[in-house]
């Protein structure tokens, strides 16, 4: 705790010279590029920029990947894309404190600029931590504490050329490098995100995570030919987390679902199943509520034209309201026809649909099928 303290202190003193701070010629501004680690908003790293003069003994880090979660109504904020983060300040060793605490991998990439682009970007750096300033509106992909450090790089240091090296990984791909294929974050992820996230990422829009950014701040050279980064070194030199994988995974619990729904619904022909039905289609239909909210209101990026909505219907819910109305036994078989054929198309949809789904679906949408298809073939359609 005494550290802690006493790094706060250096903070204050720190911050106070840094808005009239002119930098020796022995200040160095570095790119920090911090490993993934295991909590959920820390899963694809993190990027900050540190501004060091042993001279007169400033040491500071701008973060701009700050959030705070106790504003009023932030989780519907979130999921409306209105999230706005923050441009903070910490005490280099403070920084590095916190990331040796955790045991997080930190690199530090010492950028070869003149001293009027370090000042510039010093400059830039406390103009942009000004109160009217430091918010902004933030975006996953398109910007985020990773792009906001290599457009202020940018700005200082003029034009930048980086290496093409023309991968085709879309941005579905880039995402599941950092947290796996068979997961329930990949899962749930793969739910939300449209067919926008299937298109190829170029090179510039892969860095929007820290890791390909600082391979590409690696590659990248000045207009007059040289290298951007002068050298690169571990700050922090920790064994890279690995996202811990559960047994029960999305796609084996979705085919022990499918398996129990083929054997009651073949084996236990009870009209009173109904009870599992309400179950599978509530739960079908407030997934498609969101996916649907986020499809057409959300600002989130990659979220549009998701095909999921063919399987995850909130006609779901409609549904499941008509249960206990009889007389109306044509509306509901209607009702399922659409449904059962929604289902077949995004069946279809894993070989020519522009949206990769994930494996783990693919059960589940046949246990939804199956389920209709039943009651349409019976004429049953949960008459109680």
């Amino acid at each position: 705790m005494k550290k802690y303290i006493l790094s706060f202190f250096l903070l204050i003193i720190s911050f106070g010279s840094a808005y009239s701070q002119l930098l020796s010629d022995k200040a160095q501004v570095t790119l920090l590029t911090c490993a993934p680690g295991e909590e959920l908003y820390a899963g694809f790293g993190h990027t900050a920029i540190r501004i060091y003069d042993p001279n007169t003994r400033l040491d500071v880090v701008f973060n701009y990947g700050t959030f705070n979660y106790r504003v009023n109504n932030f989780y519907l904020k979130f999921v409306k894309g209105i999230t706005d983060y923050e441009l903070s300040i910490d005490l280099g060793i403070g920084f590095f404190m916190k990331y040796s605490d955790r045991e997080i991998k930190v690199w530090e990439q010492v950028l070869d600029l003149t001293q009027e682009q370090k000042q510039s970007m010093l400059d830039a750096l406390m103009e942009n931590y000004k109160p009217e300033n430091r918010f902004y509106r933030y975006n996953f992909v398109y910007d985020n504490c990773s792009t906001r450090p290599r457009d202020i790089i940018e700005a200082a240091a003029g034009k930048v050329s980086y290496i093409d090296d023309n991968k085709k990984d879309t941005f579905r791909d880039l995402i599941a490098k950092y947290i796996g294929e068979d997961t329930w974050i990949k899962f749930g992820i793969d739910l939300v995100l449209g067919s926008e996230a299937d298109e190829v990422a170029t090179f510039k829009e892969r860095m929007f995570l820290p890791l390909e950014l600082k391979h590409y701040m690696q590659t990248a050279t000045k207009e007059n030919g040289d290298k951007l980064v002068e050298k690169e070194s571990v700050a922090i030199d920790m064994p890279m987390v690995k996202s811990a994988k559960s047994e029960f995974t999305p796609l084996l619990l979705s085919y022990i679902l499918l398996a129990l729904v083929l054997a009651v619904t073949v084996i236990w022909r009870n009209k009173y199943l109904w009870c599992l039905d309400v179950l599978l289609f509530t739960v079908a239909g407030l997934v498609g509520i969101v996916v649907f909210y986020l499809n057409f209101f959300s600002q989130h990026p990659l979220v549009g034209d998701n095909y999921n909505l063919l399987w995850v219907n909130p006609l779901d819910l409609l549904f499941v309201l008509l249960i206990p109305i009889k007389g109306i036994r044509r509306i509901k078989v209607y009702l399922h026809v659409f449904l059962s054929v929604s289902i077949v198309v995004a069946i279809a949809g894993y070989i020519f649909l522009p949206q990769k789904f994930n494996l783990a679906f693919l059960p589940l949408m046949i246990t939804l099928l199956v389920r209709s298809v039943h009651y349409i073939r019976m004429r049953e359609v949960f008459i109680i």
